[in-house]
């Protein structure tokens, strides 16, 4: 494997410190943002429970991109939760990553190994990045209302196993974003379609990957997978773009690519979306924006009619902005809550939060931040969130921390569960959730 910076030979250890020092340019991380004592968090004041915490000597990060869902359709009723994130077992030996996917039956407070979603698309590669999951609303193509659908990044490993050290993965090779479907509410899963392909696994010029699914229904009931794009770098000037392709029959086939967000200046990267339909029946995106000085992993939400129609593309939306200027930097998730108002609240989460001087600033791992007003105009207000942690910055640049961070209020709106990737040692992460009463008296 190459060292990103300096072309030389490196383990994969090696080469997640490089690409965190590449800064806003590789993965979106908060290059740049500083670290002054009075406003560090305090990181302890509600640090939740442990999901998963990996064998030490695991690969690093350990793990980190939590996804959850709540199943309406379970047996069990809406208490029932499903929860994955990425896993790195090592691949000495040959074993292949998969999604573990674990089972809450009381609203989140406590969580048990349920299944695994391993590679059943014949490639073989196993399935290593950014598991999302959705449960259907309605019947779509095949499925029955209250499917479970998961969609990941399979990535194989180039190396002979036989060569790969104990606590390593080797090189990566292509990703594929991957669908699998489960009509018994997760305990089994069967492999759908492959959505999109891309090329190697690394954020860096000249390797063209996808990245980071996210599924939604849109207004007509078609399925919607939306994705980071980095392929049309050579040919049209993107460096990164934030993309979505629809199937009219559930997943099994896919139509062209669409634009959500995409600017050609060779530049900007918006990725990371996550969508929501809300309850006027249009649907916001969120995202982060890396790449130069200006939007250096600023978060921004842009609004559609039907979950389709975004706009021009070249739109970046509006900035996630408090009234005094404080704004949430990578990594974001999205959710909609009944309370707070007479259309809910939005609320959005992130990784870092910082000033206008990019200082880390009050609130930072703390607070998540809400809006009323549904297609995001306005300031945004800082909540408490239910679960707080030492972030990146911190921690002396573990861009891994806090990557990413999914909210879940509960069906009356008087809880959230919150969880993310939190630093358990110097060199691995683990997966901490919290749920705690929402708080919007501020709204």
């Amino acid at each position: 494997m190459k060292n990103p910076a300096t072309g030389d030979d490196c383990t994969r250890r090696e080469h997640l410190q490089a690409i965190g020092a590449l800064g806003a340019v590789g993965l979106g991380t908060a290059g740049g943002v500083r670290v002054t004592k009075a406003r560090q968090s305090s990181g302890d004041k509600h640090r939740g429970d442990t999901l998963y915490s990996p064998p030490e000597g695991a690969p690093a990060p350990g793990a980190m991109y939590p996804r959850v869902e709540r199943l309406e359709f379970s047996p069990g009723g809406n208490e029932t939760l499903l929860a994955t994130f990425e896993y790195y077992p090592s691949m000495s030996g040959g074993s292949e990553p998969y999604f573990p996917v674990y089972r809450s039956t009381d609203g989140g407070q406590t969580w048990s190994k349920f299944s695994e979603i391993h590679d059943q698309s014949g490639k073989d590669w196993g399935l290593r990045y950014q598991p999302t999951l959705y449960e259907l609303p309605e019947e779509t193509g095949p499925w029955p209302a209250g499917t479970v659908l998961a969609a990941g990044n399979a990535i194989p490993t180039l190396d002979d196993p036989d060569h790969v050290e104990e606590g390593e993965t080797g090189e990566l090779g292509d990703t594929s974003i991957d669908l699998y479907a489960s009509t018994d509410h997760g305990e089994s899963w069967e492999y759908v379609s492959t959505v999109v392909t891309g090329g190697p696994a690394y954020p860096h010029a000249g390797h063209s990957p996808v990245w980071e699914p996210e599924l939604q229904l849109d207004a007509d009931g078609n399925l919607v997978c939306y994705f980071a794009d980095e392929r049309q770098a050579d040919d049209d000037g993107y460096n990164q773009l934030v993309g979505l392709k629809a199937s009219t029959d559930g997943g099994r086939t896919w139509e062209d690519e669409e634009f959500v967000t995409a600017v050609p200046n060779g530049t900007d990267r918006p990725g990371m979306p996550g969508v929501v339909e809300l309850p006027n029946g249009t649907y916001m995106a969120v995202y982060e924006v890396v790449g130069s000085d200006t939007v250096n992993g600023e978060v921004r939400v842009k609004t559609s009619p039907d979950g389709r129609d975004w706009g021009d593309p070249t739109d970046l939306g509006q900035q996630v902005l408090t009234d005094d200027g404080r704004r949430f930097i990578n990594g974001p998730t999205i959710t909609w809550t009944s309370r707070g108002g007479p259309d809910g609240t939005i609320l959005v989460s992130a990784k870092q939060l910082v000033d206008g001087n990019r200082e880390l600033a009050d609130g930072n791992g703390e607070v998540l931040l809400a809006n009323t007003n549904l297609d995001g105009s306005g300031s945004w207000t800082p909540v408490e969130a239910p679960l707080t942690f030492e972030t990146e910055s911190e921690l002396g640049g573990r861009i891994f921390v806090g990557w990413t961070t999914p909210i879940l209020p509960s069906p009356n709106g008087k809880q959230l569960l919150q969880m993310t990737s939190t630093a358990m040692n110097e060199d691995l992460c683990e997966i901490r959730y919290a749920e705690r009463p929402l708080k919007l008296n501020k709204l």
